[in-house]
């Protein structure tokens, strides 16, 4: 199990890799969908941007609260937002952008805690008592998942197009 440091520093590293993946890609292979079900590039990133505004809000919540206080942290449906905000006609430039900075200044924010208060709770109105720490891992495996579905997004643009 990684330690807190390397955990946050893997956090921290996220949007440079997806500014390295995403490089110099077409507009029509960032709108590209695997089908009508799955996302684009431009979508995984844009859903990225609005889940890190997310987590630093549920973060601060947390850190914020009394030290007996559970405060809530509302669920969402990702997939809603994808299709409520035209996630395929937004700037994915932007939203790396705001991915980008808001876990820098999420990352600097961790750093600055002492290790106590990644115990804190808050209570997620789905997945029940969640702790600053569990929200650091979440997000750290969140943002490498979608990492990997983008490099499997080229992958099948590169087998059906010669890329």
């Amino acid at each position: 199990m990684p330690s807190l440091s390397e955990l946050i520093d893997t956090y921290s590293r996220t949007p440079g890799k997806l500014e390295f993946a995403v490089d110099g890609l077409s507009e029509s292979k960032v709108k590209w969908k695997p089908n009508p079900k799955k996302w684009s590039i431009r979508e995984i990133l844009c859903h990225l941007a609005d889940s890190e505004t997310v987590a630093l809000s549920r973060i601060h919540l947390i850190v914020a609260s009394s030290p007996d206080a559970q405060p809530v942290l509302v669920a969402y449906d990702q997939d809603e937002l994808v299709s409520r905000y035209a996630y395929n006609a937004q700037d994915e430039l932007t939203a790396l952008q705001t991915f980008k900075y808001l876990r820098k200044h999420a990352a600097a924010l961790l750093k600055s805690l002492p290790e106590s208060a990644f115990q804190k709770t808050g209570n997620h109105t789905e997945r029940g008592k969640i702790s600053i720490m569990d929200l650091l891992e979440l997000y750290t495996k969140h943002g490498e998942t979608h990492l990997r579905q983008i490099e499997e997004i080229k992958e099948l643009l590169k087998n059906d197009s010669g890329y």
